[in-house]
């Protein structure tokens, strides 16, 4: 197939990425630049154009207002759009709607890029030869997306169900004591004797069962919000304008108390430090857990494979109108190579890893109006840094 017999549109209201965009692949494709939506759908309804490549953020028409245009006005044009991770949920819920065949996070990799453009130029080439082979080709993909989507899903969920897990062993133990509870409520049983054993069992419960009651609870709650997005994502529902309001310090704490198990397992300590009248910031108790969550959870697993013993600190200051958070942690640091890498979806330094957190806690960050970045010295640690607006 030859590679410049069909057209590839790339639209982007800024210059110097379109200048970057030629440079990268006008030798070798055939490639004409645009700057705005309006341009781009004035050259689909007068030229075939095999792919459509579009950044999200634009003046006048947002990447998503075009891609609906497109859809319209050449319908076999296969779309790809660039975005940040501030912009992802939308662009999620357009694969889901068949607006677009694949979305890439800024700043594009080249050569992921020139991957994906070969990719849909022989797609739109099978498509030509057979349109119900490329139906089932793109049908696909939107499954292989949607995939992601899912698998970020049950990585958030497994740190809640193992906290429900650890408090229902509790609970298991505890329950042995239930026959004395009910022995104790009998009329008469006032002066019935209690051994030592029974005496610190009575002791156990009632100091244990009201925190395994909260952790259980936000644990449970947690699993319900993720669960609740992925229904939300499903039904293309759009976040209202005036969103909740959650005291980060509680949630800090709560964090540290579902990793605890975590933590003590790998021989790590957590610790918090903040002021005790931080004020709320603009996201779901359970999105901040969901995050702090992950970022807990990377950070205790790079204590661990340093070894034998670390720290993970989580501080919380006011700054202007945003509360910046960090997690820092002193464990085995990432090697600059990687560092530019981390935050891809699926990427990982890990046998056992997803690659999915990070690229979770930035699609969460940037949804709520954060901003997000990563500082790491390999062999000395490690530190996230994120935002998020205040409220109030």
């Amino acid at each position: 197939m030859d590679l410049r017999e069909h057209l590839i549109l790339y639209v982007d209201d800024e210059h110097a990425n379109r200048v970057v965009f030629e440079q990268a692949f006008g030798k070798k494709l055939r490639v004409l630049c645009v700057g705005s939506g309006a341009e781009a759908l004035e050259i689909l309804k007068r030229e075939t154009v095999a792919v459509l490549v579009t950044d999200q953020r634009m003046p006048g028409m947002s990447g998503d207002e075009l891609l609906v245009e497109a859809k319209a006005v050449s319908p076999d044009t296969l779309r790809i759009v660039i975005t940040a991770y501030s912009d992802l949920d939308p662009i999620l819920r357009a694969v889901n709607q068949g607006l677009v065949v694949r979305y890439l996070i800024k700043p594009w990799d080249r050569a992921e890029l020139d991957e994906i453009l070969r990719w849909a130029l022989e797609v739109f080439v099978v498509g030509r030869m057979n349109s119900a082979v490329q139906v089932r080709l793109l049908e696909t993909e939107r499954l292989l997306t949607l995939g992601q989507v899912a698998a970020s899903v049950m990585h958030d969920l497994e740190q809640p169900l193992s906290v429900v897990h650890h408090n229902a062993q509790q609970l298991a133990y505890l329950d042995t004591f239930v026959p004395l509870l009910l022995r104790l409520a009998t009329p008469g049983s006032e002066a019935v004797p209690l051994s030592s054993r029974e005496r610190e069992g009575l002791k156990d419960l009632a100091q244990e069962f009201p925190e395994i009651a909260k952790e259980m609870t936000a644990a449970s709650n947690l699993m319900l919000n993720v669960v609740r997005q992925m229904k939300a994502f499903r039904r293309n529902e759009v976040r209202p304008l005036d969103g909740p309001s959650t005291d980060p310090g509680a949630v800090i704490r709560l964090a540290i108390s579902m990793c605890r198990a975590v933590a003590m397992g790998a021989g790590c300590t957590v610790e918090a430090e903040m002021a005790v009248d931080l004020p709320n910031v603009a996201a779901l108790s359970a999105e901040l857990l969901q995050i702090l969550i992950n970022l807990l959870r990377n950070a205790v697993q790079a204590v661990e494979r340093r070894g034998p013993s670390g720290n993970v600190k989580i501080v919380a200051v006011e700054e202007g109108n945003d509360v910046i958070f960090v997690v820092r942690d002193d464990g085995i640091g990432i090697p600059p190579d990687v560092l530019s890498k981390i935050g891809a979806a699926f990427f990982t330094t890990r046998l056992e890893g997803t690659g999915l957190g990070v690229a979770q806690v930035r699609r969460l960050v940037g949804g709520l109006g954060g901003t997000f970045r990563i500082e790491s010295v390999e062999g000395k640690g490690t530190e996230v840094i994120f935002t998020l607006p205040k409220t109030g």
